[in-house]
Formats: C-alpha cells, structure tokens, sequence
C-alpha cells in the first residue's frame, strides 16, 4: 500500500506506520516530498491509496477534482521563526527578519504548505518588503530549511514548530502572530484510485486515531481544537 506523506511529518509518520504496521500485518510504502509535489505525483501517476500533506489545502483541492473518497483532521501544523542557537545574529521578534544583513529562508510556496503559509504572515504583517529583501533561499520542503538552519546557511527561517522542538538542542524559536496565518491542518484522506480501499481506510482511520495523535504531539505538533 502507498503512503503520499508530506516531508514535515516524516519522524512522527515513520513511527505511527510501524505501530500501523506491527498492529495489522499490513505493508505500508511511503514517498515523502513537499505536499504540492505529492499532489502533481499522484495525478501524473494515478496511483496511491492514502494522502497526508501538511495542509488541508492540498486535500481541497484533491477532493475539488473528485479524487477523494474520505478524509479527516489529525494534527495542526505551526509555523514559527526558527533559528540557530549558536548563530551570531541575535532573534528576539518577527521584526527582526528585517535587519539589514540577515540572511533568511522561506518555503517555496507552489511545493510546499508551510511555504503558502510563509506568504500569508508576510502580508498580514506589513514586513513583507523588509524580509524578502533578507531572503536568500527558498526551499522546496520544511526539512531542506532546518539544513540550511543547522548549517548556518541562513540566520532564521519561517519552519514548523514541530521541527524545531525536534531540534530544541540546537534551535530556537520565537512564536508568530496567530492573527498573521490559519494554522495548516495535516489531514488523512483516502484516494479514489486506491485499489486497497479496506486497506487504505484502515490506514487513514489508524493516523487520525489518538494514539497516532499522541505520537504527533510528542513530535512537536498541536492538536486540532
């Protein structure tokens, strides 16, 4: 069975199969990219039987071409300025992307959620000009940013809080606005060209379960309120 999972979930995915899979016997392939490359993959290809971006975006608009036949809400994706602990240039607010010098990193918003996401809070808060000026990579997915962070590429990137509290040891975070965005919704759905439906539902139903719940949030994501 195939697994399309965005690139941000791997760990807590990675982990949520194998207890999936020790539980049912069933085999579970997964392909991990960006959520949008996902989507053009499975329409290239129409083959797949479970979708899970980081973003409910991606699902409407699977579901808008008829290539859905259930879905459901796990966890929410939020984002936040992530930096490295040992970098040079002090983060303390979101006005800081702005400093003359600062070298930032964004996603790639037509590959990834959080890239869309990045968009919106640029607008929302009025800066947009000031941290696009600092902008010197956009990445085509959240972990190709926390590389460029750990690496000292880039002095902050706009990431998922999740991959940060992964990387507590060494990244820090400051918190966004939540009036700037609406939190992406990482949401299970099966594929209409699944030919494993029981299979797939089983699936679906397993990472929407609380227990897979449970291991998302010790990961570092929120739950849907």
């Amino acid at each position: 069975m195939l697994l399309y999972s965005g690139a941000g979930l791997r760990q807590p995915v990675e982990e949520v199969v194998r207890l999936f899979q020790s539980e049912t016997g069933i085999k579970v392939r997964i392909d991990f990219a960006g959520s949008g490359r996902l989507m053009a993959r499975y329409l290239a290809s129409g083959k797949g039987d479970v979708f899970l971006p980081g973003s409910h975006y991606y699902v409407n608009k699977l579901k808008d071409k008829g290539e859905l036949t259930w879905s459901r809400q796990v966890v929410l994706h939020v984002p936040v300025v992530g930096f490295p602990l040992s970098g040079k240039v002090k983060i303390s607010s979101f006005t800081d992307l702005t400093k003359p010098g600062l070298k930032v990193g964004l996603g790639d918003p037509k590959a990834m959620a959080l890239g869309r996401t990045a968009e919106d809070i640029l607008t929302a808060s009025g800066l947009r000009e000031g941290v696009l000026k600092n902008t010197v990579v956009r990445a085509a997915t959240v972990k190709q940013l926390v590389l460029y962070l750990l690496k000292g590429n880039v002095d902050a990137a706009i990431v998922a809080r999740a991959d940060v509290v992964q990387k507590k040891d060494k990244l820090g975070m400051i918190e966004i606005d939540p009036s700037w965005y609406k939190p992406e919704i990482v949401t299970a759905a099966i594929l209409k060209a699944s030919k494993q439906k029981k299979k797939a539902k089983k699936l679906a139903v397993f990472i929407s379960s609380p227990e897979a719940v449970k291991v998302f949030n010790r990961y570092g994501f929120l739950p849907v309120k």
